[in-house]
Formats: C-alpha cells, structure tokens, sequence
C-alpha cells in the first residue's frame, strides 16, 4: 500500500475514533479482492479522508475536482495520496475516465461522491450522471456508504472543526451490475442509474450506539 496514504488513512482512523467519537458499522461488506466503486454522500471536507479509514484494508482512489491541486504543497499532497483530478467544467474528461476505468481494471477500489460537491445544507444533493457512467461501463459492484454527522462538524466554508459532535460511517451491501444497471433501453441511462444508487444511500439508517 503507498506510504503516502497508509499515513493519511491511519491519521484518519484515529480522529474518527478519537477526536469524533465515531464508529463504522458494514466493514464485513467490503471485498477482499476484486474491483469495486464506493459511493458515499458527501457532507464535508473530512468525508474522504474517513471513507479510506473505514476501508482501510483496501486501498482506494479518490476522485477530486482538478482546481483541489493548487501550486505547492496540496498539489503534492494529493498527487501522492491516490487522488484522481477531475475537470468539472469538461463533463467528457477523458484522461480521468481512463485512469479510472484502468485502477478499477486492475483491481483497485474507486471512490466516488454520486452527489459531485459537499452539501450546503447537510441534505442530499442531485445525483450526477457521473457515476453512472463509470459503474455501468466498468460493470463491478458499487458500495453505498453513509456518512453522518460531518456536516455538523465541519461545514463547507468552515475553517475549524467542531468536535463535540460525533461521525458514524455505515457501509451497506454491494451492489451488483444487474442490480443497478437496469436501465440499459434508456437514453437517460447513467443518469438513472446514478438516481438509483444515490437511493441506496439514502434509506441507509444511522444505528443506534450502545
């Protein structure tokens, strides 16, 4: 596993689990080999870094919106930390697609946000065609993830994190290619299926902590 991310994900661990009071709930859902996309809602800056520790025995890819690699220390950061930069203003970025489908070829896991940007609000956003897109073309199973309680810690335009409230991620079952891509005859395929996996996500229920 790169050094580089290994360091990032085990920090991370130890503020879900000790600075946030957090749980994962579901790690009995994650494969042990084979390629896979993750697919969580996104609340928050912190939503990343704790997704990889919750899968912390597989190494994951991340994509990220390209105007994240600024000059200087983030653009190395990222750049070693398996962040895939992404040009939202070119909905057909054909470098990005590529290297994704290839990691996922080779048998990585691929995080990606269905919602595409962190919530204003702590509601769910619109789904984007994007992830459907890259599941039905790749056809491996897709892992709805809820995060909750980010948004209460660390807004979007936030600066400091709020610590006194708390963080769960809860992982759900695979889905699988006939599962999702059941859309095939319609011409608003990837969007529909987008749709349907952002559903998954939502009926996810945060359990209740002992």
């Amino acid at each position: 596993m790169n050094p580089y991310y290994l360091t990032t994900i085990l920090f991370s661990d130890l503020c879900l689990k000790e600075l946030f009071n957090g749980k994962i709930y579901g790690q009995e859902n994650i494969p042990c080999s084979g390629p896979f996309i993750v697919a969580p809602n996104h609340l928050s800056h912190l939503d990343p870094p704790l997704v990889g520790a919750a899968f912390r025995k597989r190494e994951l890819m991340f994509l990220a919106r390209k105007t994240l690699f600024k000059p200087g220390f983030w653009n190395w950061l990222l750049s070693h930390i398996n962040v895939i930069p992404v040009d939202k203003e070119n909905a057909a970025d054909i470098s990005a697609i590529k290297k994704t489908l290839t990691f996922l070829k080779n048998g990585f896991g691929v995080a990606i946000f269905p919602e595409g940007t962190r919530s204003l609000d702590g509601n769910f956003g619109p789904a984007q065609p994007g992830i459907g897109f890259l599941a039905c073309k790749s056809q491996v199973p897709v892992i709805p993830v809820r995060v909750f309680g980010t948004y209460e810690i660390l807004k979007k335009y936030s600066i400091c994190p709020n610590i006194r409230h708390i963080s769960n991620i809860v992982i759900d079952k695979p889905l699988l290619p006939e599962q999702y891509d059941r859309f095939q005859l319609s011409k608003e395929r990837y969007f529909l299926t987008a749709n349907y996996i952002l559903d998954q996500i939502k009926r996810i229920q945060e359990p209740q902590r002992q």
